[in-house]
């Protein structure tokens, strides 16, 4: 932003360095989640259940796991500890990648899913730490590194496992994790925390900013909101897409290859949609400016991936091309998260930015402990009705949204907080 000095660390190139590896160590988590759906059957045969109650207990306290996930960081916990954090989590998430070859029950199973699902609080925390090397105008971009490897850690995953198909499950599994080991001491070997940051959040704790409740702040609920449209379809959609192309006749391989172009298309949305909010975000002056260009760019991508469900309903089963189209539309909703998460540093006081972003993804990551629930119950035709419907109400709710914010910050408001509006 104009008439603001950068900090040292926002000014050096090794910030790139820090988006990259941040960006391997969420591809590789995600790698978890195609490695899980690919073995379901096979786990399934090995405790003597049926696939369909391993994949739905599995999968369902994966994503009760999403949303409870960001209770364990939103009175600022790790804000000062990004590391601890994020070491946490990969703790959370390796140690029963290496267990569930050898879990002998259902329960187990279901215990150690849910333990990888808390994975997503890496996203609060890399909100955070990329925070503090990136400018206002670089932000989205650098969480794209981060936030694309969902959906492109899970094409990534796919590939891995076709790769490996030829292994048991139990040895996929366990070759799976030896990759995540491999990402997580990459981060812990590169990955710092920018001392800019580190001191002004220690400054600001002390000060009496840290006995502010992030849910008092209407920012927390208002972003909390408005990303409810994309976590109920995220995690729903790479279910329902593939049962969508099988309905139409489509054969394994086809669906394979939808799966990784969508996949990877959501990867390459997440740099389009970073380009354009940070972009729209650069010569913004006020919290409410920053929150036009952050939210106008997610209206847009509800827009897209709206459209997306609905060419798949209706012209997905002339041809494998349409379908294909489809998915790629779909997968725009990637250009959503991005902007979701480089928005609490301008929007929060420094004190309150670790909690601010924890509170928004307790809110917006809701749908997560009920909308898989949900939507396995589903038709695929139904669904994607749903999916279209979120998409529209998305839309809705930002123009609300907008009212809003242009209440609740006037002109002479600044973003976030001042003298530190570049630094986070």
């Amino acid at each position: 932003m104009p008439n603001v000095s950068l900090t040292a660390e926002q000014q050096s190139s090794y910030r790139w360095v820090m988006a990259v590896v941040v960006g391997i160590l969420m591809a590789s988590s995600f790698v978890a989640l195609s490695s899980f759906n690919a073995a379901a059957p096979q786990i399934a045969a090995s405790i003597h259940q049926s696939a369909n109650t391993v994949a739905v207990f599995g999968g369902d306290s994966y994503s009760i796991a999403l949303f409870l996930a960001f209770f364990l960081g939103h009175g600022g916990l790790f804000d000062t500890r990004i590391k601890t954090g994020v070491f946490v989590t990969q703790v959370l998430l390796i140690v029963p990648q290496l267990l569930i070859p050898i879990a002998p029950t259902l329960w187990l199973i279901t215990i150690l899913r849910f333990c990888q699902g808390l994975e997503i609080m890496m996203v609060a925390l890399f909100s955070l730490q990329l925070g503090g090397w990136f400018r206002e105008s670089e932000k989205a971009l650098s969480l794209a590194f981060a936030l694309g490897a969902i959906t492109g850690g899970g094409a990534l995953g796919g590939i891995l496992v076709s790769a490996m198909s030829s292994l048991s499950w139990q040895a996929m599994y366990y070759w799976t994790a030896v990759i995540m080991i491999v990402a997580a001491i990459i981060y812990f070997v590169f990955a710092r925390n920018a001392p800019t940051l580190q001191k002004q959040l220690v400054e600001a704790k002390k000060s009496g900013q840290k006995h502010e409740s992030a849910w008092k702040n209407p920012m927390t609920w208002l972003m909390g909101f408005i990303q409810i449209p994309l976590t109920w379809t995220l995690f729903s959609v790479g279910g329902f897409l593939p049962g969508m192309a099988t309905k139409f006749g489509y054969n394994g391989t086809q669906v394979g290859h939808l799966m990784m172009i969508w996949g990877f298309a959501g990867f390459g949305a997440a740099f389009i949609g970073a380009f354009i909010g940070d972009s729209w975000a650069k010569n913004k002056k006020d919290r409410h400016g920053v929150f036009v260009a952050r939210v106008g760019t997610i209206t847009i991508a509800n827009v897209i991936f709206g459209i997306g469900a609905v060419l798949a309903m209706t012209l997905g089963k002339q041809s494998f091309g349409m379908m294909v189209v489809a998915a790629i539309f779909i997968a725009f909703m990637m250009m959503i998260p991005p902007n979701f998460w480089a928005s609490p540093s301008a929007l929060f006081p420094t004190a309150l930015v670790g909690a601010g972003a924890f509170g928004m993804g307790v809110i917006s990551n809701s749908t997560s402990a009920i909308g898989p629930v949900v939507t396995s119950f589903l038709t695929p035709d139904v669904a994607f009705t749903l999916i279209a419907i979120l998409a529209a109400a998305g839309v809705i709710l930002n123009l609300f949204g907008f009212r809003i914010s242009a209440r609740l910050n006037k002109p002479q408001a600044s973003v976030g907080h001042s003298s530190t509006q570049e630094t986070l």
